[in-house]
């Protein structure tokens, strides 16, 4: 085994029992704090990466601080979402609008300021503050734990099969390391895991739903790869922090959890 896989593996333990002492033994605030630490980190390299000159400090700062007040809003008072995202669109809109006014022939670059703000902080905020969600359903103990286990299964047997059997890209453009092989690969380790799942801790789960969840998360969280993959060819870098050793960023280990977590909801509640 290289340095950099035992690095990889090393860090991996540790995070899955912190995550896991977390969610067990958290009650009802580990699974926010777990989110809503996850969620600061992630808005923190964003926007770091959005606004990396000197010059763009305030609206790096603008971008995080919205952004953690959305998901503690959309976290601890739902009931108060639709006020809360009325203010945070307002007061993002007078932001630039101020900005605009004092900028020098700017209008376009701030405009798209504004777009990649938005689009961040409704793809971490939202995204993250599913955690909690999914905790608060009926028997979420066990449904929480699908959320992690289905994208980090899928991420490691794509991982291996891909690099073992790899031929055929999957995304050139947005991800030239990824393979078709790798992500078949994917689906079935994250499918059998979920059966695996069923008879060790969740035995309620039918095979069919086994099968679904396995399938269907794997699709999933390989999108959420890809997609934050495709902010960071946007972006121009080639990992979003160095936080976690060997795995580069908080948003690089939880891009595939992110889209896992609303599949994992809407499936727990409404199917």
């Amino acid at each position: 085994m290289d340095a950099t896989l035992t690095r990889r593996v090393v860090t991996a333990v540790i995070g899955v029992v912190l995550i896991l002492a977390l969610i067990v033994y958290g009650q009802n605030w580990g699974t926010p704090l777990l989110a809503l630490v996850c969620c600061f980190g992630s808005l923190w390299e964003y926007f770091v990466m959005l606004f990396a000159f000197p010059e763009q400090m305030l609206q790096k700062g603008v971008g995080i601080i919205l952004g953690f007040a959305m998901a503690s809003l959309i976290i601890f008072r739902a009931g108060f979402l639709y006020e809360g995202v009325s203010l945070f669109f307002i007061s993002l809109f007078i932001f630039y609008l101020v900005l605009a006014h004092f900028s020098q022939n700017r209008l376009s670059q701030l405009f798209s300021e504004l777009a990649f703000t938005l689009s961040g902080v409704f793809y971490i905020s939202f995204l993250f503050s599913f955690w909690p969600k999914v905790r608060e359903l009926e028997q979420g103990s066990y449904w929480i734990f699908l959320v992690f286990l289905i994208p980090w299964l899928s991420d490691t047997a794509a991982y291996f099969v891909g690099k073992s059997l790899g031929r055929q890209k999957l995304s050139p453009l947005v991800s030239p390391h990824k393979t078709v092989e790798g992500a078949i690969g994917g689906i079935l380790g994250a499918t059998l895991g979920v059966v695996l799942y069923k008879f060790l801790i969740f035995s309620e789960l039918s095979f069919m739903a086994c099968f679904f969840l396995g399938v269907g998360g794997s699709i999933i969280s390989q999108l959420g790869d890809l997609y934050e993959s495709l902010i960071k060819r946007a972006l121009h870098v080639k990992d979003s922090g160095v936080v976690i050793p060997g795995h580069g960023g908080i948003l690089d280990r939880f891009d595939s959890v992110l889209f896992c977590g609303p599949f994992i909801y809407f499936y727990a509640r409404f199917i």
